[in-house]
């Protein structure tokens, strides 16, 4: 059994109005690095405000996870990373908007079962492909059929979860004050060098300090996030055809897995 902490983004009030689940996660690096290139700044260049989608909280998970016999055969305990857009599978989805689509996820969950997925940053597989400021960051996938209450590594119980608290952008902020990035009424310079590697293990630590502060009797850590996805023993032949599952003209068959 693994236990450990994942992070995920979201608007204030939004958490809890669908099951958890179908679903993409991270470790705090790359929560962090999520943030500081899509959320609080434009891609890396200038403010965003408001924030990207309304983004002002970090909630944290406490995920319990057991492979399948099938996936440990293969000397793994995670899969692909595979990403999820309004809960439906996209399989694993690369620059530019061009993923593998459904039929990639449908395929390995029947033989693997419905495992969490993950990809280490420093991979650059499948993306992001440049997150050099980040090297430490890992992405989950959580596919809901795999949620159980206890896991026993069946292929429709691999992982549980429990609330382990969130913080707001704001609390995070004010623990560097400043002048660069202001949205509403708040400033901080906590978002400054987004290119530097010390700068980001900075974000990290001080984000996992508010929440041991906020949660007292939660431990600050569990067991260091990693992930052995292992490409070339998951697809051994890999010719699934890359597709834009929202603009392109064949959306509809690579929403159906077709």
């Amino acid at each position: 059994m693994l236990e450990f902490y994942v992070y995920r983004s979201a608007a204030d009030g939004a958490w809890g109005k669908y099951p958890f689940g179908n679903i993409n996660v991270a470790n705090m690096d790359g929560v962090v690095w999520y943030l500081m290139n899509e959320v609080v700044t434009n891609y890396g260049s200038g403010t965003r405000c408001p924030r990207k989608f309304d983004i002002s909280v970090i909630h944290r998970m406490k995920i319990k996870m057991r492979a399948t016999p099938e996936l440990i055969k293969d000397n793994m305990n995670f899969g692909a990373r595979f990403a999820y857009d309004m809960g439906m599978c996209m399989g694993r989805c690369f620059p530019e908007n061009k993923c593998t689509c459904k039929k990639d996820c449908d395929d390995h969950y029947s033989k693997y079962g419905y495992v969490p997925g993950c990809n280490n940053f420093k991979d650059k597989y499948p993306f992001p492909v440049s997150a050099s400021q980040a090297p430490g960051g890992i992405w989950y996938s959580l596919p809901l059929e795999g949620r159980c209450d206890n896991p026993t590594g069946a292929h429709n119980c691999t992982w549980s979860y429990e609330d382990a608290g969130m913080i707001t952008l704001e609390e995070l902020e004010a623990t560097t004050l400043g002048k660069g990035n202001c949205c509403g009424d708040s400033c901080t310079d906590l978002w400054e060098d987004l290119y530097s590697v010390e700068k980001t293990t900075e974000r990290s630590a001080k984000a996992m300090d508010v929440l041991k502060r906020k949660f007292p009797q939660m431990p600050r850590d569990l067991d260091p996030s990693w992930c052995d996805f292992d490409r070339d023993a998951w697809y051994k032949h890999d010719a699934y055809e890359k597709q834009d599952p929202w603009e392109s003209e064949g959306a509809k068959t690579c929403r159906e897995g077709r």
